[in-house]
């Protein structure tokens, strides 16, 4: 039995077939895998007796591919050859390369035509740094401009300004408080000469500056009065020792004479003026003077006088007198409703007081002429004209309001003194000499045969002959027409404004 079953199983197994192996690259090709072991070859059993249950395993179901049939080449993958891997792709790369560079070249001529054939308007065109006299063109400057036109209000060509010079320009010799007009154009000469869009800007000048004020008391506030320069206005700023600051406009007709009210008397103050001239709605200023304190000082009494009819300024120096020249004198001018200036000496009027009151109460005016006459020119010092100011004050009770220099020799000195001491100084016209005639029809000749309207006259209030000269010209005088006043009256009719501490007055009109 056993040698049948084993007999007959070896029949079985000769009924199954054997498969040849495959070659490796056909069976890679068939998508099979070949396992080969020792003494083993796999074999495909046939269906029948033989296959198992199907209770005991389930079956393994493997997709069979499809064998080629022996006629059928198997597909090779075919390798490129060697450069010609990315053609097409190398072929638009160089494309656009191409492209790129010819779209770069047209961009870079494109601009150059441009550039040279389009002339861009200027920007930024104004005028700074604005003077009374000159003006400052300014602007943006750009590249590729050669030039710059630069034109009048009129449309004249005012200049060709290169490239390399701008981008400024000065204007010189203007006009002050005016209004100038200018425009600009950019200038390119590539394909000939081509101007762009002209852009216009104008501005004033301005106005000038107020050279110098003065300030004089008025008895109930401050009288300013300045030189009129031009301008449309003038504003006006001041201040006290507190600090305290006001801001006032006046008109251009102001500046013979704006008065201040409600001003403390002998308080110093610090004034300052500015012109302006009005541009729009808005102002265009000058500078402002420089600011000094200046205390106040009183302005004359212009009470009866006639400022279009013709006037005299009687002067007399040295006294007063021991004798009675002075009283003849007041006497004769009260007659006729003439005032005179008397510049007295300290020490005398220190000995005479009654007659410097007497003075003050028939409206004539007292100035200083040192304090005893001892000193000229270099010679005269501060004291001698500070004492003399203090015994006049002290024998009258009011300070000397102008000033004449001894043998009327001023000096530097002289000057600053009577600024500090708020006195103008007076020379004379008319030179009677008479204390080296001492002659009244010597003196009265020097006065009758030479008179005009608003000479100064000198004399002295310390001689009879004058005296008696007196007598018979102040009714002369009168006859003719003219007013006999004060020398502070005599300058602020002629000139509309008090006369001015530290200035010397030969005329009302002529100083030095």
């Amino acid at each position: 039995m056993a040698a049948d079953r084993g007999s007959s199983h070896d029949s079985d197994l000769s009924e199954y077939r054997e498969e040849p192996d495959l070659p490796d690259d056909r069976a890679a090709g068939q998508g099979r895998s070949v396992s080969v072991t020792a003494g083993t070859r796999r074999r495909t059993p046939p269906a029948g007796r033989h296959q198992a249950p199907a209770r005991h395993a389930a079956p393994v179901r493997v997709a069979a591919k499809r064998r080629p049939a022996p006629s059928e080449p198997i597909p090779v993958p075919v390798k490129a050859p060697s450069g010609q891997k990315h053609r097409p792709i190398a072929k638009k790369r160089r494309r656009r390369r191409l492209i790129l560079c010819l779209s770069l070249v047209f961009a870079v001529a494109a601009v150059f035509v441009l550039h040279n054939l389009l002339v861009f308007r200027v920007k930024d065109f104004q005028i700074s740094s604005p003077a009374a006299d000159r003006q400052v063109l300014s602007w943006k400057s750009a590249g590729g401009i050669e030039a710059y036109d630069i034109f009048d209000g009129d449309g004249e060509l005012l200049a060709e300004v290169s490239a390399e010079d701008g981008p400024q320009y000065v204007v010189d010799g203007l006009k002050s408080a005016t209004r100038y007009t200018y425009s600009i154009s950019a200038v390119n000469s590539f394909f000939g000469k081509r101007l762009s869009r002209a852009v216009s800007c104008s501005a004033y000048t301005l106005p000038e500056a107020v050279s110098a004020m003065t300030a004089l008391n008025s008895g109930t506030g401050v009288l300013l009065s300045w030189e009129d320069c031009g301008a449309g206005g003038y504003e006006l700023e001041y201040a006290d020792v507190s600090g305290e600051e006001k801001t006032l406009d006046a008109k251009a007709s102001d500046a013979g004479g704006f008065s201040i009210p409600d001003l403390q008397e002998g308080a110093q103050y610090m004034f300052n003026i500015r012109s302006f001239i009005q541009d729009g709605d808005s102002r265009v200023y000058s500078g402002w003077t420089s600011s000094e304190p200046i205390t106040a000082a009183r302005a004359a009494d212009m009470t009866g006088v006639r400022v279009d009819e013709p006037m005299v300024a009687l002067t007399f120096d040295d006294g007063p007198d021991y004798e009675d020249c002075t009283e003849r004198i007041l006497a004769a001018l009260k007659e006729y409703g003439g005032h005179a200036t008397f510049f007295q000496i300290g020490i005398r009027s220190a000995d005479l007081p009654e007659k410097l009151t007497d003075m003050l109460k028939a409206g004539h005016e007292i100035g200083c002429h040192t304090y005893d006459h001892a000193h000229y020119g270099d010679e005269v010092t501060p004291d001698d004209i500070l004492s003399a100011d203090d015994a006049i004050e002290q024998a009258c009770g009011q300070r000397p309001t102008v000033f004449r220099s001894p043998g009327g020799m001023t000096t530097d000195l002289i000057r600053g003194v009577c600024v500090d001491e708020h006195m103008p100084i007076f020379y004379w016209s008319i030179d009677t000499e008479d204390w080296k005639s001492r002659n009244a029809d010597s003196v009265c000749k020097a006065v009758m045969d030479h008179v005009k309207d608003g000479d100064i006259i000198l004399m002295h209030n310390v001689y009879e002959s004058t005296a008696d000269a007196v007598e018979r010209i102040v009714p002369f005088l009168a006859e003719k027409g003219y007013q006999m006043v004060t020398v502070s009256q005599l300058v602020q009719a002629k000139t509309g404004k008090p006369p001015v501490p530290g200035t010397q007055y030969i005329t009302a009109n002529i100083t030095n």
